[in-house]
């Protein structure tokens, strides 16, 4: 909301005292001219540089995000080769970048709704490899990961793809969306045992989420 102050994370508090370290540093520079000589020339000019990689910094996280603002409108105006050239241009230019974690499992979607699997794969794991994990593009890359399995025709690769994911998410929402997932493949396998086995699972998991009304739902349909 307006007026609340914003709360900082812990590299942000320590970027602040950085900060505040090379003004301080400045001033004590400025009081003591005489006294550093020529050594107070090489002290400012690495605060100068320091001082400038921070602010550049910020300035690639905006020019980043701002890119990531065109793929998007490229992506959604149907413009696919051109969503996608400016997504490779984003992943390659601002590698690190938060935009560009988004960006690259923007990349990947756009290879795999292209039929470009492998490619696709790729993008996926290089996201869930090199990115600081993000739980709504974490799951999108899990799943993309299941979705090429699926594709391929790799039904039962995908089934455990799906299960693995949600074991590693024990405990939180995605483990059951990942367990719906694994059981409408074994479906397609016609493995329904499995099916129904994780579809009560579940159920009983996870029975305040609406997920649990899809899984009996679809119980009673098998």
């Amino acid at each position: 909301m307006a007026g609340e102050s914003q709360k900082l994370s812990k590299e942000d508090l320590r970027e602040d005292e950085f900060v505040e370290w090379i003004m301080q540093a400045v001033d004590y520079v400025k009081a003591r001219t005489q006294l550093f000589a020529g050594g107070a020339v090489g002290l400012l000019v690495v605060i100068i540089l320091i001082n400038y990689s921070i602010v550049s910094r910020e300035t690639a996280k905006v020019e980043a995000a701002t890119l990531l603002g065109d793929v998007l409108m490229a992506e959604q105006g149907g413009q696919t080769t051109e969503a996608i050239r400016l997504a490779e241009q984003l992943v390659s230019s601002y590698s690190g970048a938060p935009a560009a974690a988004h960006g690259i499992v923007i990349l990947a979607n756009l290879h795999y709704a292209q039929g470009r699997f492998a490619e696709a794969r790729g993008y996926y794991r290089n996201y869930l490899e090199n990115y600081e994990p993000v739980d709504v593009l974490a799951y999108a890359a899990q799943s993309g990961l299941g979705s090429c399995l699926e594709a391929e025709g790799q039904l039962i690769e995908a089934g455990k793809h799906y299960e693995a994911y949600a074991a590693q998410e024990a405990g939180t929402i995605r483990q059951g969306m990942a367990q719906m997932e694994a059981a409408r493949v074994y479906g397609l396998v016609g493995d329904l045992n499995r099916q129904r086995e994780l579809l009560e699972l579940i159920t009983r998991e996870f029975p305040q989420y609406p997920i649990a009304a899809q899984a009996r739902l679809t119980m009673d349909m098998l």
